[in-house]
């Protein structure tokens, strides 16, 4: 079993498990000893501070007749915990929009990441942390990437400041890569992509990175990030002042058109570079 911190998806589990074993009439005894876990471990999953591994999981489906419910649960619950808890959130809600307008200050959006450039920036932000630990980062944000293979992935339009295509990050080859990617999702009207020049003096994105997502039957949601954790903010009055910025971001971007010339010209550069040549 794993322990964590309480999260909502250890809180979400336990409440379901819960109702289900009362529902099923069974003791938390009962359902314990058909299981072979103790009770006071039973009550951890409860509760929500432990995690069940997935075979106890299974086996607590099969106990209490859930037909399937409860590992159904537990696996799309798994994908959330396999993200920090504040990305939690905004994991979910990714795959329901309808548009993503995200701003990149600082490094490629995720959604539009390669594996190698992913793993650059993973690293750059994770110093301490374990091989296995950043394999486990890297997966996360590729598995996020599953929303362009949805029968009706979301648009996005994306604004980057040009340093975030200019900068050799992870190395020529990397970036010769990752600028391709960019290409090609751009050609193949998935994204809108518009960029910041740097000779640009001044302009209203330089607070930092924020993504907003738009939805079919729901008000839309901001989410800003700093170096150490995100926020999900609901709150109208901010996300309408957010809204606005954004299309302030993209009066002073290039031009779509623009900006695909420009990210071939980048392209090109790297790939004059010996390294990338070889």
């Amino acid at each position: 079993m794993v322990k964590r911190q309480v999260r909502a998806e250890g809180i979400r589990f336990g409440t379901e498990l819960r109702r289900i074993r009362l529902n099923a009439g069974l003791t938390q005894g009962q359902l314990a000893r058909a299981v072979n876990v103790s009770t006071s471990l039973m009550s951890c999953f409860e509760r929500g501070t432990h995690w069940p591994r997935r075979d106890v999981a299974e086996a607590l489906d099969r106990a209490t007749g859930a037909s399937g419910h409860l590992i159904r649960l537990w696996v799309e619950l798994s994908n959330r915990q396999a993200y920090p808890g504040w990305l939690g959130e905004l994991v979910e809600a990714e795959p329901q929009a309808t548009l993503i307008r995200d701003y990149a200050p600082l490094a490629v959006p995720g959604l539009l990441q390669t594996e190698a450039y992913a793993r650059t920036v993973i690293e750059a932000a994770n110093s301490l942390a374990t091989p296995r630990q950043i394999d486990e980062l890297v997966a996360g944000r590729m598995r996020r990437q599953r929303i362009w293979e949805s029968a009706e992935p979301p648009a996005m339009v994306t604004v980057i400041a040009e340093p975030v295509l200019t900068s050799p990050i992870g190395g020529p080859v990397v970036m010769n890569s990752q600028l391709e990617h960019l290409i090609s999702q751009v050609e193949k009207h998935r994204i809108r992509l518009q960029v910041i020049p740097a000779d640009t003096r001044l302009h209203p994105g330089l607070a930092g990175m924020f993504l907003l997502l738009s939805f079919r039957d729901r008000a839309d949601v901001l989410y800003v990030e700093n170096a150490v954790s995100g926020t999900m903010i609901h709150e109208p009055d901010q996300v309408r002042r957010m809204s606005m910025l954004f299309g302030d971001l993209q009066a002073v971007a290039l031009s779509p058109e623009r900006s695909l010339n420009r990210l071939n010209e980048i392209r090109r550069q790297f790939r004059g570079t010996p390294e990338a040549v070889a």
